[in-house]
């Protein structure tokens, strides 16, 4: 991740790729932990004001571990509509827990 541009980089697998690309998923989920709070810039005491204190305001997605954020054809860049944070029973994660919902906006490239 690049906080100094905003940019929160994810490497996921291609079947999440390619449901992100065309448009048939339009939420992120990841669990809200330590690492993930970071990873967006707040900090635990901050999430009822997350999309106040967040420090990315973009999501670049990877399809798989090595690409580099320069492949045009593996990489996706949107713009971050809002963060909350819900339980993630519902979600791709189907965790009975607290997760972020990173809710997809316009995508750049």
């Amino acid at each position: 991740m690049s906080k100094k541009d905003g940019i929160l980089d994810l490497p996921i697998k291609k079947e999440w790729f390619d449901k992100i690309k065309s448009g048939e998923k339009t939420h992120e989920y990841r669990r809200v932990c330590s690492h993930w709070c970071r990873m967006i810039g707040v900090q635990t005491s901050q999430l009822n004001e997350l999309n106040e204190y967040r420090k990315v305001d973009k999501i670049r997605f990877r399809c798989g571990q090595i690409v580099k954020s320069t492949d045009k054809e593996k990489t996706m860049l949107f713009e971050i509509k809002s963060i909350s944070y819900i339980n993630g029973i519902k979600t791709d994660l189907k965790i009975d827990n607290m997760v972020f919902d990173i809710e997809l906006g316009r995508r750049i490239y």
